[in-house]
């Protein structure tokens, strides 16, 4: 399942937007974090090299290798630490475990887990900062074989030496795919969430330590399968938790986002609930205004009655009063002050980086009706722009998207006819923000034929 996972965030539309910053060229995964004064780092496997790219000025992305790694290894979180950044890096068979991080004399690479025995893999890992600057991770060994898994927490010494502790024991929880867990910081104390998936339902621990011991608190439990992909968390100025990811309800047909949510006592009462229906998780930010969370919507060959795996993706953000769809694949998403918001995009053309001095706004729709003559008609709207062009694509999964035209908004609406359409098809339109370069989009979710 993991793998499957990975291959669904590899499968990848074209970003758009004259203004993008292009971080790497060529990559087709990578993750975003911000350091001190909101400087952005993301950091990417090439080969079987680790890299970390800085934003050096305006346009200009400086790349450091910063590591080795097996090929095949992925990024499996990143943070930023006092000296600089923090990657986890998990090998292809998810049986060894790095973390590279940045210190004053250098990087440094420090082995979390690995020499599992067979059968035994780990689960997606997190890493957060304890109240000392110091690195914890957390992540799962599980049992292909039994379904046991084992959530574990590990401390890394300023000299690189990990000390590792159990959190649950004989086996518990059983899951039927490696549970995704992560560490966060809540009130100066380590706590770690993790998620998993048995017997037909899923549920969702946040664990803290307690009288020399570690008690949980469901935040989530209900029918389902398993989650996919990462455990994402944050705590707000406020004080509230909150935690975002994926999990997969094959009865029902979704995939849905579940955000959950408790208050800074025990006591408070926990809500969850779905964000978006069928989606990847890849991005959690807490504000003052509320949670914001980023995932990758798709529509599938087999939803179309095509035959292949094709995909054609949609990034999409939602919150408090935010609900914006974006042209390509998100990779991270993250908050810096006075409101700003930065966004890694992935591509046909690589990894791009966008700022907003503001949260994200900007809503794009989209319609189309055949028309007598065999065209199609497609129209909609850019809310939060009354002048501009959007740029309109034919597209469908497994194939390169077209380009038909361009449509100039008239008091923040469009028309367009495509006389050439053919076969069952997907339109897609397109908004460039001309001061960030960000391309706000609208994919039509059902074909037109």
């Amino acid at each position: 399942m993991r793998r499957l996972v990975l291959a669904f965030l590899l499968s990848l539309t074209t970003v758009g937007g004259a203004s993008a910053e292009v971080v790497a060229r060529g990559v087709e995964d990578g993750m975003l974090a911000l350091g001190p004064k909101a400087t952005p780092f993301v950091a990417y496997v090439r080969g079987t090299g680790l890299m970390v790219s800085t934003r050096a000025s305006k346009g200009s992305w400086r790349a450091t290798r910063v590591g080795s790694v097996s090929a095949g290894a992925h990024v499996m979180a990143l943070t930023v630490g006092p000296s600089g950044p923090l990657v986890l890096v998990q090998s292809a068979d998810a049986r060894k475990l790095l973390l590279v991080r940045r210190l004053k004399a250098g990087w440094q690479t420090a082995r979390i887990d690995g020499g599992l025995p067979a059968g035994v893999s780990l689960g997606w890992p997190g890493v957060a900062l304890d109240r000392h600057g110091q690195p914890v991770v957390a992540y799962t060994r599980w049992s292909i074989a039994t379904q046991n898994s084992e959530l574990m927490l590990a401390h890394v010494t300023p000299r690189g030496r990990v000390s590792t502790l159990r959190i649950t024991l004989r086996g518990f929880p059983k899951s039927w795919v490696a549970p995704p867990a992560t560490p966060l910081l809540v009130r100066g104390q380590v706590h770690v969430i993790e998620t998993f998936g048995y017997s037909g339902t899923v549920g969702t621990i946040e664990w803290k330590p307690q009288n020399h011991t570690w008690i949980g608190l469901f935040l989530s439990a209900g029918r389902g399968d398993w989650p996919l992909g990462p455990m994402l968390a944050g705590v707000s100025p406020g004080g509230t938790v909150y935690a975002a990811w994926t999990e997969s309800l094959q009865e029902a047909g979704d995939v849905p986002v579940i955000l959950a949510s408790h208050g800074r006592s025990t006591a408070s009462e926990i809500v969850s609930d779905f964000v978006f229906d069928r989606a990847l998780t890849t991005g959690l930010v807490t504000t003052s205004s509320g949670p914001e969370v980023a995932a990758n919507e798709w529509v599938g060959a087999d939803d179309l009655g095509l035959s292949g795996d094709g995909q054609v993706w949609a990034g999409a953000i939602v919150g408090h009063r935010v609900r914006v769809e974006l042209d390509g694949r998100i990779g991270g998403f993250a908050a810096a002050p006075q409101g700003a918001r930065q966004l890694l995009l992935s591509g046909a053309g690589g990894l791009s980086w966008f700022r907003s001095p503001r949260r994200l706004s900007t809503h794009v729709t989209i319609t189309a009706t055949p028309e007598a003559d065999g065209g199609v008609r497609l129209g909609g709207s850019v809310v939060g722009a009354s002048r501009g062009r959007v740029t309109l694509f034919r597209e469908r999964p497994g194939t390169t998207r077209q380009k038909i035209g361009t449509a100039a908004l008239a008091n923040g609406s469009f028309s367009f006819v495509d006389r050439s359409s053919e076969g069952a098809l997907l339109y897609r339109a397109v908004y460039t923000d001309p001061a960030s370069g960000i391309p706000y989009a609208a994919l039509l979710r059902q074909a037109v034929s």
